[in-house]
């Protein structure tokens, strides 16, 4: 499994986008009870549910992990892990997922920094105060020190998002490899 850790808006989707339209990875799919933004698509970018039914589904012990961001759950369901799958994941979740699995985690953490990411939430509607609760939310939830273990680090504002999602795939096919 290729998990792919970074704060909001560094770049993590379009990588994962690319690793699935050129590579063909499969993407696992989150669950969570936040509203969809205007350009995704309910069981695509995210299983889309309301709180009561992300609550019956953790009661069903659906989920591999849960986490509470901005005031909305996400979690992985069980069902969304398999081999050659990328799934996006916040460090608790990594770290949760790497210590069920952990020969077969690649676990690569994207960097970004504050200016490339505030200027990405802008251009994708965020609203200024969302904005900066984020980008301070995210300076302690996404520390390269939360997480338990990290297989490669990707510094994303020098290299263009195709180059980035090139790298992680001959990465990960050596990972697979043992090399």
């Amino acid at each position: 499994m290729l998990v792919i850790v970074g704060a909001s808006a560094s770049g993590k989707t379009e990588i994962a986008n690319i690793l699935v339209s050129q590579f063909s990875y499969t993407k696992s799919v989150t669950t969570t009870t936040r509203q969809k933004r205007v350009h995704e698509i309910d069981d695509i970018h995210y299983h889309f549910v309301s709180k009561h039914q992300f609550d019956r589904l953790k009661k069903q012990d659906a989920f591999i992990e849960t986490t509470l961001y901005q005031e909305h759950n996400y979690g992985l369901q069980k069902n969304e892990i398999a081999s050659n799958r990328i799934i996006i994941l916040d460090p608790k979740g990594c770290n949760v997922l790497h210590q069920m699995y952990p020969q077969s985690t690649c676990v690569i953490y994207i960097q970004s920094n504050k200016e490339m990411r505030q200027t990405r939430m802008l251009s994708r509607g965020d609203h200024q105060l969302l904005i900066s609760k984020r980008l301070e939310e995210d300076e302690e939830i996404f520390r390269v020190s939360n997480l338990d273990k990290i297989h490669l680090i990707i510094d994303n504002h020098h290299q263009t998002i195709q180059s980035i999602a090139e790298e992680i795939h001959h990465f990960y096919q050596s990972f697979l490899k043992g090399e």
